[in-house]
């Protein structure tokens, strides 16, 4: 059998892989942000401000990485329709009505059962070994499926039109030196009070809040912050694009060479 066309996809996809951490890579090498100490007006308390000079294009990324999870899909769902037209299959109702199962149960096996029913009993076993629903019985879980997520990511891309990633912060090193008014207000403020917040990567955000007991004069330091473009799945889990994408492009590249090798040997017996 031939399957040249959906190895091409899962090259097209590997390449939209490659090319986003890059990009990512690039925008995060031009510096694109600074922080900024920003002490109230009583003197109590500062705030450590985000300032964004360049805009992450998270939008292009999120079309790319959308791109390249439809490329995944599709390139499964055409590893069905080359299998059953290679395989004798001609009728338009059955190929259209054809596409890589994704069970999350068994139930939903079962009611696939009946469009599969055109493919080799050796694709369809083959199939049956790769579901999700199996995963439990091999030590794994259901939120760890790859295929899942893929089929979850693909209907989301389909009727939301696009994957909005989120850029959130990693880490936040920060070594303030705060001076204060007074000796008294410096050991009044001993331990620090500090809470950091969880706001999005945007100009403006307030990364940390200080508070005091004594009145503060300057605030100086230095500060790093580590960023990663997530995305948000439909249930809330969130993930690193680049390695959700990575991960999905190497299980799907796995499922296919787990159907490719039981054609292979399909086609030797046959021909033995």
């Amino acid at each position: 059998m031939d399957f040249n066309d959906q190895i091409g996809r899962l090259t097209r996809a590997h390449q939209i892989g490659a090319e986003l951490p890059a990009d990512m890579q690039a925008w995060g090498s031009s510096n694109p942000y600074s922080t900024q100490a920003d002490i109230a007006e009583d003197r109590l308390s500062w705030e450590l401000r985000l300032q964004v000079s360049q805009a992450p294009p998270l939008a292009e990324w999120g079309f790319r990485f959308g791109e390249a999870v439809n490329h995944l899909r599709a390139t499964l769902d055409n590893l069905v329709v080359a299998i059953a037209r290679q395989s004798g299959v001609t009728g338009e109702k059955q190929l259209k009505g054809l596409m890589f199962p994704i069970c999350g149960t068994l139930k939903e096996w079962k009611n696939r059962q009946k469009a599969l029913a055109c493919l080799p009993d050796w694709c369809r076993d083959a199939l049956e070994q790769l579901q999700p629903f199996q995963r439990p019985d091999h030590g794994g879980t259901l939120d760890e499926d790859l295929l899942l997520i893929l089929r979850d990511l693909d209907n989301s891309t389909k009727h939301h039109l696009q994957v909005k990633p989120d850029l959130a912060a990693q880490t936040i090193q920060h070594a303030p030196a705060v001076e204060f008014e007074t000796e008294e207000g410096a050991a009044a403020s001993v331990p620090p009070d500090t809470e950091l917040t969880a706001a999005p990567l945007e100009d403006g955000a307030v990364l940390l809040r200080h508070r005091t007991s004594g009145r503060i004069k300057s605030v100086q330091g230095q500060y790093n912050i580590t960023a990663q473009v997530q995305v948000v799945l439909p249930n809330g889990r969130t993930f690193g694009v680049t390695e959700l994408l990575a991960a999905m492009w190497e299980y799907s590249r796995l499922v296919m060479g787990h159907v490719i090798g039981a054609a292979e040997q399909a086609e030797g017996k046959s021909g033995a």
